[in-house]
């Protein structure tokens, strides 16, 4: 299937999940949530070019289910699981303890006691690399479901956040003559006009969102 594409226009890291305005049928924002990226090598930050496939949801609102940040790597596959190893180790520990049994009337005691001694320190050995393992597998962060949004959720996040990377150019610079919100061409056009340029006539109510009838409703 072809990917759309889009731009992360708000994120809540906090709550693990953001909205994508896309390039085609950008009149709906689309959901997404950190779980369709947790193989990316690092967070999404608002600004990211995001690939994504969608689905329509049960109140007519569209979510991304599968999803990339455009130009991030891709965390490799984790290994096979440790279980396996264990179960792996503790049958040759097994195998040797049977074996040393079968041999132990020919050996002095001398041997005998040493022989006792190395299954003794493999055990321990074994012991606390599981007990290591179960404490790192308790403490890894669990993903948290995706929440069902409520108008008490999506109200408080701003339209677009100015927070970007400091190594980042400005998508847009400021132009005479360019003061109402005809001028624009995005809902982050005009934002990034309110905030960083004279004159401009497009934020009647002071209330921080611009052009609230055309581009940022």
């Amino acid at each position: 299937m072809l990917m759309d594409r889009g731009v992360l226009v708000r994120w809540n890291d906090e709550k693990g999940f953001g909205f994508i305005q896309p390039e085609k049928n950008a009149a709906q924002d689309v959901f997404i949530h950190i779980s369709v990226l947790k193989k990316m090598a690092r967070k999404p930050i608002v600004g990211d070019s995001i690939l994504f496939q969608t689905e329509v949801q049960n109140d007519g609102k569209r979510k991304a289910v599968i999803a990339s940040i455009e130009g991030v790597a891709v965390v490799a596959a984790s290994s096979a699981p440790r279980t396996d190893s264990h179960s792996h180790v503790q049958s040759r520990n097994e195998n040797f303890n049977f074996n040393n049994k079968d041999k132990a009337h020919d050996h002095s005691p001398r041997k005998s006691s040493f022989n006792t001694i190395i299954p003794l320190l493999i055990i321990v050995a074994i012991v606390i690399f599981g007990f290591k393992q179960y404490q790192e597998f308790n403490e890894a962060p669990a993903i948290d479901e995706v929440p069902v949004l409520t108008n008490e959720d999506i109200q408080p996040i701003p339209m677009y956040e100015t927070k970007v990377r400091t190594q980042a150019t400005p998508r847009f610079q400021c132009e005479a003559g360019k003061t109402h919100c005809s001028h624009m061409s995005s809902c982050a056009e005009a934002t990034f006009y309110i905030q960083h340029c004279p004159n401009t006539q497009m934020d009647g109510d002071d209330d921080g969102i611009p052009c609230e009838r055309q581009w940022c409703s």
